[in-house]
């Protein structure tokens, strides 16, 4: 009796067990729930009317997935699932595209507010990020990374000079391969022309080389390149006076050199052939340093004539004069010479300086004990930085454009 009344009641738990999940199977089939569908429905209609919060387009999307994954093989919600299946993931990209944008605009934002407040800092952290994110569409930046340097080294301020020369040479880079520019720089270091803008990105990479790396020599191809051409940097003075310092520091190395070898001819016991070794050595000296006083009195001309300033002109006059009293032992005529010189094209400094001999006007010395050789020994005493900033007067014009606002044209610096 036991053992059957033991089976019977495993019979009737196992029949129980079954009638438990059939009923429970029949509770949780999604297509018979209309109720549910309803309200997941009208969930995902709330959030997909919301078209501006990225947040939002989110939840509709994860709540259209949950629509499908529970009522996505239902005959009552196929039409519904049908639209899913289509929508999302162009809602997808869309969001995708949409994230993308914001992030963009954010960066940007950034960037506009940086320069709005002069947070030199900021733009250049932000701008840096913008380039290498959005290189093409956003070339301009160069420009204005490259100019923000040079107004700041003119003033004194050399910490931006390492990012300056890099975005200034990539934007000679890209403007002289052609590469497309929406604009010539942004507000308020924007350029009207593509010439312009060329122009005083090699006159920033010049300035900064040659003032605040003490490299003078480096800095002749982008100078001279700044002074051809069109551009309103080609009739910046500054361009001219740093290629006239330079000179003026060769100048002063050859008249040194002569004046070291006009006192070699007195050594004792110095015999005739070493002295003419001398003197063919200072003539020689001689010839070079009369080139290089013609070279920077050509470009102290030119500066002065471009100078606008009375006390910048003045002061770029008096190194023409100093270069030609060198040069030919006077002052008289220094006018006249330079009325020819800047009508003439200007001498590429990046090329050898052609020797000027002048005739002799006496035979060369024989022996130490007749008159030396002698030259110019005055020391040229150029600038110790260019440009030149007169006292707090009305007189000084600075180095390069102001804003140069789309539209509307800016005044500009000009000294």
């Amino acid at each position: 009796m036991k053992t059957i009344f033991r089976s019977t009641n495993l019979l009737l738990l196992l029949a129980a067990i079954i009638a438990f999940g059939a009923v429970a199977g029949m509770a949780q089939d999604p297509c018979t729930d209309a109720d549910g569908q309803t309200k997941m429905q009208d969930e995902f209609d709330g959030l997909y009317a919301n078209k501006t919060d990225l947040n939002v387009r989110q939840k509709a999307i994860d709540s259209g997935k949950a629509f499908l994954e529970k009522f996505g093989a239902c005959e009552s919600a196929k039409v519904r699932a049908d639209w899913l299946k289509i929508q999302i993931p162009k809602m997808e990209t869309n969001l995708g595209i949409a994230r993308a944008a914001a992030a963009e605009n954010a960066l940007v934002g950034r960037f506009d507010t940086a320069m709005k407040a002069k947070n030199f800092d900021e733009v250049y952290a932000a701008g840096k990020e913008v380039l290498a994110k959005y290189p093409e569409k956003y070339r301009a930046a160069e420009i204005v990374l490259g100019s923000i340097g040079f107004d700041e080294a003119y003033k004194g301020n050399t910490k931006y000079n390492d990012d300056a020369l890099r975005f200034a040479k990539a934007s000679i880079a890209d403007l002289e391969s052609g590469k497309t520019f929406t604009t010539f720089g942004v507000n308020p270091y924007i350029y009207k022309t593509k010439e312009d803008a060329l122009g005083y990105m090699n006159l920033t990479v010049g300035y900064i080389t040659s003032v605040s790396q003490k490299n003078q020599l480096g800095s002749l191809p982008y100078l001279y390149k700044t002074t051809q051409g069109t551009s309103e940097a080609s009739k910046n003075p500054i361009a001219f006076e740093l290629i006239g310092n330079y000179y003026f520091a060769e100048l002063n190395k050859l008249v040194e050199q002569i004046s070291k070898l006009t006192a070699d001819q007195y050594k004792p016991g110095i015999t005739p052939e070493e002295v003419q070794k001398i003197v063919d050595e200072i003539k020689a000296k001689v010839a070079l340093s009369n080139g290089t006083s013609e070279r920077a009195m050509d470009a102290f001309a030119r500066a002065y004539s471009n100078g606008q300033a009375p006390a910048y002109k003045a002061k770029m006059k008096k190194n023409v004069e100093d270069a030609y009293n060198v040069r030919f032992g006077k002052k008289d005529g220094v006018d006249a010479w330079i009325m020819t010189a800047v009508a003439k094209p200007f001498v590429n400094p990046t090329t050898p300086i052609e020797p000027i001999k002048d005739p002799e006007p006496v035979a060369p010395v024989a022996q130490p004990t007749t008159a030396p050789v002698t030259a110019p020994v005055t020391t040229i005493k150029p600038p110790v930085t260019a440009p030149v900033k007169p006292a707090a007067t009305s007189v000084k014009n600075p180095a390069k454009p102001q804003a140069v606002v789309k539209k509307k044209t800016a005044k500009k610096k000009t000294v």
